[in-house]
């Protein structure tokens, strides 16, 4: 948690890793906009290159989309996977689903796919302007929460 929680205040993207499993139409866009913040995009192309990413290293940030690689079902199963993370470990990773069936920006369905925020692909120009104040917003409701548990870990 040390990593995500520690992010700078104005640009938690800044030195921060975001593995996009994202359509290939959307990449360059997403790309350019992680590395105008200071952040250092990990593209892949399917989901074993996402498990392997996972395996081998911790990103902060994770974005995921519908419609990854050829066959449609390979999102699903990431976010499945997303799903049944161990609380501690997917604690330490923010993840944004776009999809064209979610209600951009809810609480709600971002709740319900277990994500921490929810986007329609039109939001990918903004998405950068999106998720550091979703971000935000996470890191408010939980400091107390976080601070706590490191105070009785003795960390």
């Amino acid at each position: 948690m040390d990593r995500l929680w520690t992010a700078p205040e104005k640009n938690p993207l800044a030195n921060r890793t975001v593995l996009m499993a994202v359509q290939p139409l959307w990449l360059d866009t997403l790309i350019k906009a992680i590395q105008e913040e200071g952040g250092h995009p990990l593209p892949v192309n399917n989901e074993e290159e996402v498990f392997s990413c996972l395996q081998f290293e911790q990103p902060e940030f994770f974005i995921l989309s519908e419609g990854l690689g050829r066959e449609g079902s390979q999102s699903a199963s990431l976010l499945e996977y997303i799903q049944k993370m161990p609380a501690g470990q997917r604690r330490e990773i923010f993840v944004v689903w776009v999809g064209r069936n979610v209600k951009p920006g809810d609480m709600l369905s971002a709740f319900s796919y277990s994500v921490n925020l929810v986007l329609q692909p039109e939001q990918l120009p903004e998405m950068t302007r999106l998720m550091k104040k979703s971000w935000s917003q996470w890191k408010d409701l939980y400091q107390v929460f976080l601070q706590t548990r490191l105070q009785l870990a003795g960390t």
